[in-house]
């Protein structure tokens, strides 16, 4: 008789819910109404980052189920068409999957450059996919600036999930 198979996050302990619990902080801290009008217009994905990070350094913890979630929980808090975000979480996923085995190991500047391309590509495939779905070409002007802003912050947000790596793992 074989006995039931454990997900790989619950064979790790606790450890292996830290990315999990650290994406979900980070998409709630993506909601708080923080700084003026302004700051909350240009507000970093926060989620897309801690994704991208927890898949390049330790991908079994962060499986499709989790970035599934994730994405859905941020569909249901922003005003996007559903299952935006987590298409691309998912598409993250796929990505860092696939690519992995060409980056890991090399330097930080190498992950920073790799995730400003990857979500440039992903940028515009949700503006398209917007513009779609409300049937009119949205300004670029608003996600170019999110993007700038998100690609901005990997590296702080990246040195935060880092400390918390080693911490907890």
């Amino acid at each position: 008789m074989n006995a039931a198979r454990r997900p790989a996050m619950a064979s790790f302990g606790f450890a292996g819910f830290v990315p999990l619990i650290a994406c979900f902080v980070m998409v709630i801290f993506m909601m708080l109404p923080l700084g003026t009008g302004a700051a909350n217009i240009a507000m970093p994905n926060l989620a897309l980052i801690s994704v991208f990070y927890w898949l390049s350094s330790r991908p079994i913890l962060m499986p499709y189920g989790a970035c599934a979630v994730l994405g859905f929980l941020l569909d249901l808090w922003l005003d996007v068409p559903m299952g935006l975000n987590m298409i691309l979480l998912l598409l993250t996923r796929l990505f860092v999957l696939n690519q992995l085995k060409h980056y890991k190991g090399r330097s930080r500047l190498v992950h920073w450059v790799i995730f400003a391309v990857l979500s440039l590509g992903l940028y515009l495939l949700s503006w398209l996919l917007i513009s779609l779905v409300y049937g009119t070409m949205l300004p670029p002007e608003p996600l170019a600036l999110q993007w700038v802003i998100t690609v901005f912050s990997y590296a702080p947000v990246g040195f935060v999930l880092g400390r918390l790596r080693r911490a907890a793992m």
